[in-house]
């Protein structure tokens, strides 16, 4: 069986994917399994290791004439989107397996209905591998750091002058500024931290160097900016030698618990239920007011949901999780 597996777009839904990935590949070893993925996840799917070919994404054409050579007999489809049925009927797959969504179901060989979006996300896939008699696999997400990955973390540690054991405060969120605890309280909790005797560094992603930079000016121990330049398996090296991950709901939460790292998961619009942690202990901390999860890029009240969790909580939860005293 040749198998093309069209990916999620995003950092933490590809992490999510990859019990869906284990689950495929492990079905059938003899078989050829291949996953077309945009730059960040690739990286993810090339050093997970369940597919044996990552296929770079180069616009619709591209994508297509490349899942077209691949001659593959199946196309499943990961992200929802009218735009995956398309390629997938252009690869010439003869079977293709997505969800019934946007008026696609046409172009779908099985095309099961969605599932209703109220257990975790790490499941949503289970009902598209049934439908072609697949188990699913329940074990969490496993990312295994590459060695390379791994020392070039322990240089950019070293050259920042930060030792293994810190705390990592991820302070991103690629796709809503709404998910975002405040730069301000990420700036206190460094100093509240180091007062107790752990240090810091701000870890970001790309694009997200200035939002870095914000929350090292606004703690008086200027913890070090990392991450901005490296892919998203150096990022998880990087996690993996903390002593906590403290993040919102972001890639980098994801990343933390596939490389077993523990996180403090800060909540606000999105629902901890749908897309909380998981991997390495954790403690999700978020404050439920009238309108959430609501969900929205940007909050049009005064973001209560996430301003009303304090720098204390976060750092008790921090030091549960770490023994800390």
């Amino acid at each position: 069986m040749r198998r093309l597996v069209i990916a999620p777009n995003w950092i933490g839904d590809a992490v999510m994917s990859l019990p869906f990935l284990r689950a495929l590949a492990r079905s059938d070893p003899g078989g050829a399994l291949a996953v077309l993925a945009r730059r960040g996840p690739a990286a993810i799917y090339g050093a997970e290791g369940s597919a044996g070919e990552v296929l770079p994404r180069s616009g619709f054409l591209g994508d297509a004439l490349s899942a077209r050579r691949g001659r593959f007999d199946e196309a499943w489809l990961l992200p929802n989107s009218y735009r995956a049925a398309l390629l997938a009927r252009a690869s010439g797959a003869r079977h293709r397996i997505g969800y019934a969504t946007e008026r696609r179901g046409w172009l779908l060989t099985d095309a099961p209905p969605p599932p209703p979006g109220t257990i975790h996300q790490l499941r949503d896939y289970d009902a598209l591998l049934a439908a072609r008699g697949v188990a699913p696999d329940l074990d969490p997400p496993r990312l295994p750091v590459p060695a390379a990955s791994l020392a070039r973390a322990h240089e950019a540690l070293e050259a920042a002058g930060v030792r293994a054991g810190f705390a990592a405060l991820c302070p991103g969120s690629a796709f809503a500024r709404s998910k975002r605890w405040p730069p301000e309280r990420y700036a206190a909790l460094a100093d509240a931290l180091e007062e107790r005797g752990l240090s810091s560094a701000v870890l970001v992603g790309p694009g997200e160097a200035e939002l870095g930079a914000r929350v090292a000016a606004g703690a008086r121990t200027r913890p070090p900016v990392l991450g901005a330049d490296v892919d998203p398996v150096e990022l998880a090296a990087m996690l993996s030698l903390a002593r906590v991950a403290i993040t919102n709901d972001s890639g980098p939460m994801h990343l933390a618990g596939a490389v077993g790292t523990p996180v403090v998961a800060l909540f606000g619009p999105t629902d901890p239920g749908r897309t909380g942690p998981s991997g390495s202990p954790s403690r999700v901390l978020d404050r439920y007011v009238f309108c959430s999860p609501c969900f929205k890029t940007d909050c049009p009240y005064g973001h209560e949901c996430l301003r009303e969790i304090g720098v204390e909580a976060v750092v008790r939860a921090a030091e549960e999780l770490t023994g800390a005293p």
